[in-house]
């Protein structure tokens, strides 16, 4: 069987924190690594991180970002974005984690996204994943 893979570029106007120049990412999505996903920069080739979908984490996980941050994407419903968070591999699974106070958001119609810092949920940055 075939492996299958999606790719997308999106442009972050902001960068990522600690990563500011880099502007331009790839986001691949392919099966042998889902439910993760590997979000390249096309500015640096040793930057690059793994992400995941954090609804698979903790249920309603978009109703925790405000409203603003997806408008400022030119998104006015949340549910049209897709929200992505970072990820730390540990050597046994239950030591992998989830950076869910800052999560990244993408608007594909535009093919732009950001980076957003969560200060009032209680979310760390190195929330479980299992």
């Amino acid at each position: 069987m075939p492996i299958t893979s999606t790719e997308s570029i999106f442009q972050f106007d902001e960068g990522l924190i600690g990563f500011y120049d880099c502007k331009s990412f790839l986001l691949i999505e392919r099966e042998e690594i889902a439910p993760f996903r590997w979000l390249q920069s096309t500015d640096r080739a040793d930057i690059g991180f793994l992400v995941i979908d954090p609804s698979l984490v903790v249920t309603d996980y978009k109703t925790v970002i405000p409203s603003r941050e997806w408008e400022s994407l030119g998104l006015g419903n949340p549910e049209a974005g897709v929200v992505l968070v970072t990820c730390m591999v540990g050597a046994e699974n239950a030591q992998s984690t989830g950076n869910l106070q800052a999560p990244i958001l993408l608007n594909y119609q535009r093919r732009t996204g950001k980076q957003v810092i969560l200060t009032e949920t209680g979310l760390t940055s190195r929330h479980p994943l299992l």
